[in-house]
């Protein structure tokens, strides 16, 4: 039965960030996806494009850049046609293994490909002290190629063990600029009075390439920033929401600094998707 308009969801949707032992790097990764998965205690797929926001404490000392996957077009066909190539690469064990012996919490995930530490939501106990949620599974999506040759998704360049889903995409994706030449040649050209073989390499060469790169998609350029957050010149506190693609945000201290990730605050907006606003990025 539907929900009425005003009808209370019961949802986490904001919290702290914190991360157990010292921080070693200037960059942390926020998965989004596992932050609601761990607060909620239910499984947020990753294939989705969430909406969130980073709010710093006004006592913060750090300059951070915020940076997430660029929203576009190519970023969720070639995330969709790494899920089709999976989906076909596992039919037969599929089709073998009853639905019940699936895992349950089964779930396509791609990796960032940065390396970066990961940082864990934070909620509080009785005596109000943060406590980390760290436990979870959230496992890298795996495939065997021809060779048997086990291999993982990536947002990063490909390598023997990883495939590009970027540079995978952009093997189909390359476009055809044919015509490359002008014939100079139009049919009833004699009876033109005008300069017809000028008009015809017009017809046939403006417009012949695409408005963009004809043979590549940025493969080495996926990610697109948001805002900088701190205190000192910039004075912006809140990235205000953005769109996330797969839940993965990453953070940079301008300085190359340990990023103080005790200053900040997560929120996702709230919507259709078990509370919160995160359109498929898979239809």
């Amino acid at each position: 039965m539907a929900r009425k308009k005003d009808e209370h969801y019961p949802v986490v949707r904001q919290g702290r960030m914190d991360l157990t032992g010292a921080p070693t790097t200037p960059e942390v990764e926020i998965n989004i996806e596992q932050y609601l998965s761990k607060v909620n205690r239910r499984l947020y797929r990753q294939s989705r494009n969430y909406v969130a926001k980073l709010d710093l404490d006004p006592d913060a000392s750090q300059t951070i850049d915020v940076y997430v996957l660029n929203d576009s077009w190519m970023t969720q066909r070639a995330l969709k046609m790494a899920y089709d190539i999976y989906l076909e690469n596992s039919k037969d064990e599929r089709d073998r293994l009853k639905n019940s012996s699936i895992a349950r919490w089964e779930d396509f995930r791609v990796s960032s490909g940065v390396n970066f530490q990961q940082i864990n939501p934070v909620q509080f106990n009785n005596a109000l002290a943060p406590t980390e949620l760290v436990n979870g599974e959230f496992s890298i999506t795996t495939v065997e190629d021809a060779a048997g040759v086990t291999k993982s998704f990536s947002w990063a360049a490909g390598t023997a063990s990883k495939y590009s889903i970027i540079e995978e995409y952009d093997k189909a994706g390359n476009a055809s600029t044919s015509p490359s030449t002008s014939t100079g040649d139009m049919p009833y050209d004699d009876l033109m009075a005008d300069d017809s073989a000028t008009m015809a390499a017009n017809l046939q060469n403006k417009g012949n390439k695409p408005p963009y790169d004809e043979n590549g998609v940025n493969a080495d350029r996926q990610w697109v920033k948001v805002a900088s957050l701190g205190t000192g010149a910039t004075q912006r506190l809140s990235t205000g929401f953005f769109t996330a693609p797969c839940g993965i945000v990453l953070i940079k201290d301008q300085a190359g600094a340990i990023v103080q990730f005790g200053k900040m605050a997560w929120t996702v907006k709230s919507g259709d998707y078990k509370g919160v606003h995160a359109p498929s990025m898979l239809e």
